[in-house]
């Protein structure tokens, strides 16, 4: 998936804050580094997409970020929260803007990042979270498979149960 210039410069943004901007801070987890995960664009204003969502990760947080285009923009009220509606359901992010950057959109996941160990955990986490907010085929197919299992698993026990019982019934001693 290619990133677009805004996604582009979302991430060196950031990496220019962990860079110059963030040294020495405790609430850093030096394991980790800047990256943006899985943006695609959302929403649609005149046959064109309004915005593109994906998951930011950095050393100190991890956000789902909506980045507004032009149109977008005009509407965006700098520091309310506003509410999306993703596939998965409603989320509510603050309007954010920076200087350097502009306006954008911010859903908190993790602050600090320290439950992270490595650059690929944090990775598969964001992949986790973009998959579900946009209730991806892969992450449907997922659930149907949790749900099987959970449902097998249950089956399985049932199974175990009758069977102690019959075999209790005639004088076994395999009881639950």
């Amino acid at each position: 998936m290619s990133s677009s210039n805004n996604v582009n410069r979302l991430r060196d943004h950031y990496q220019y804050v962990y860079t110059h901007k963030m040294n020495d801070i405790p609430i850093v987890n030096n394991k980790l580094e800047v990256e943006v995960v899985g943006f695609v664009d959302w929403g649609h204003d005149k046959s064109k997409s309004a915005a593109e969502v994906g998951v930011l990760i950095t050393p100190w947080f991890m956000n789902i970020v909506l980045l507004p285009k032009e149109s977008m923009k005009q509407e965006v009220r700098v520091g309310k929260t506003a509410n999306i509606l993703f596939p998965d359901g409603e989320y509510s992010f603050l309007t954010q803007l920076d200087e350097e950057f502009g306006v954008y959109l911010t859903c908190s996941l993790f602050s600090p990042m320290f439950e992270f160990k490595t650059q690929e955990q944090a990775r598969g986490t964001a992949e986790a979270v973009m998959q579900q907010l946009m209730q991806t085929k892969k992450f449907k197919q997922a659930e149907e498979n949790k749900e099987i299992e959970e449902q097998r698993i249950k089956d399985e026990e049932i199974l175990n149960k009758v069977s102690s019982r019959r075999a209790f019934l005639r004088g076994g001693s395999n009881v639950d």
